[in-house]
């Protein structure tokens, strides 16, 4: 009897450690617990909110298990969450974290989506880019205002297609549209067709022609500015006449330093041309000259004086006219007596 009792026993004690370790398995699978050796490196990532994520929730990407969220804490205002990453797995420096909701339950995990960036996040690093969950309450909260709204909305056109002339104002309305669409669609049709301006533009292919013309011309254009042919080439390319040109504008330059120089002194009264413009008494003396020089001039029109008798006496003139002629007389008998003279001191010397 009471080897039997003992055989019980051990049977109920057999049948209670197998149902517990079951329970324990079960609590795992539904847990989504898993026991792992794997080794891991921390990661960590600072979210606005993180509201349902609880320790122990899976890290995923692209819906595979990487790691496992180890800790949950609050850093100024913020909730940064501390993973164990498996090790093998390696996250890009522009991946980004995000919270997100699993399952019916609505079980929250981490999902991180891989960036595109060569390099990757060390042990301890920390993920810079991370988007908090959107709860249900604040989409309600936002929705709401935009459901209001919608029922106001709803109302007013309720309201106005409620009358009879709000009816037929909205009949109206869509006579007007299905006219307007008719009218586009009768324009579209000529401009199918070629007609009008816009309706050879888009069919007349001599347009497109001319214009790939136009374009093959400028890029000959171009060409021969680039070898540096023609004036406006020589301009683009030839440094001579570029340095010319600096030189001349710098000879500009020069001389019109030069020509404030002198309009500044010209301006001070130096010179003769400067005492010309500033100086009063010079001017005084040049206005007594000229007043002199017309007295003079008007002395020698009445034929005063000895200049003026010459200009205006005739029988002075005729005078003279006669005296060169006398003059011109007597030069020529001289000449003709000259060679007998001559003559008659040659014999007188061969006679002695």
């Amino acid at each position: 009897m009471r080897r039997t009792d003992k055989g019980l026993e051990i049977k109920v004690g057999l049948f209670v450690l197998i149902a517990l370790l079951a329970l324990a398995y079960l609590s795992l699978q539904l847990g989504e617990e898993k026991i792992s050796t794997k080794k891991t490196y921390p990661l960590k990532a600072v979210f606005e909110n993180v509201s349902g994520l609880v320790e122990g929730a899976r890290v995923e990407m692209a819906g595979v298990e990487i790691g496992r969220v180890s800790r949950i804490s609050l850093t100024d205002g913020k909730a940064l969450v501390e993973m164990r990453i498996y090790e093998g797995v390696k996250i890009a420096k522009d991946a980004v974290a995000m919270v997100r909701t699993k399952g019916v339950l609505g079980d929250r995990y981490v999902e991180i989506r891989q960036g595109r960036s060569p390099e990757y996040l060390p042990p301890g690093a920390m993920i810079a880019k991370t988007i908090s969950p959107v709860d249900l309450d604040q989409i309600l909260a936002e929705v709401g205002p935009a459901i209001q709204n919608l029922r106001e909305i709803t109302a007013g056109l309720k309201e106005l297609l409620g009358s009879e002339e709000g009816l037929n104002n909205f009949r109206q309305m869509v006579a007007n549209i299905k006219d307007a669409a008719a009218a586009f669609k009768e324009v579209g049709e000529r401009l199918a067709k070629g007609e009008g301006t816009i309706g050879k533009l888009l069919t007349d292919e001599t347009l497109y022609v001319k214009i790939e013309r136009l374009a093959a011309n400028l890029s000959d254009v171009a060409a021969k500015l680039n070898r540096g042919e023609g004036t406006l080439g020589k301009l683009i390319n030839d440094d001579e006449l570029y340095a010319d040109l600096k030189q001349t504008i710098s000879t500009i330059n020069q001389a019109s330093s030069t020509l404030s120089e002198v309009a500044k002194k010209i301006g001070q009264g130096e010179g003769t041309l400067g005492k010309l413009i500033s100086d009063e008494e010079l001017y005084n003396k040049l206005n007594a000259t000229f007043d002199s020089l017309s007295k003079i001039a008007q002395k020698i029109e009445r034929g005063e004086g000895t200049l003026g008798r010459l200009i205006n006496d005739d029988s002075l003139y005729l005078e003279a006219k006669k005296t060169l002629r006398n003059v011109n007389q007597a030069a020529t008998g001289l000449q003709e007596q000259v060679p007998v003279t001559i003559l008659g001191t040659i014999g007188t010397m061969v006679l002695q």
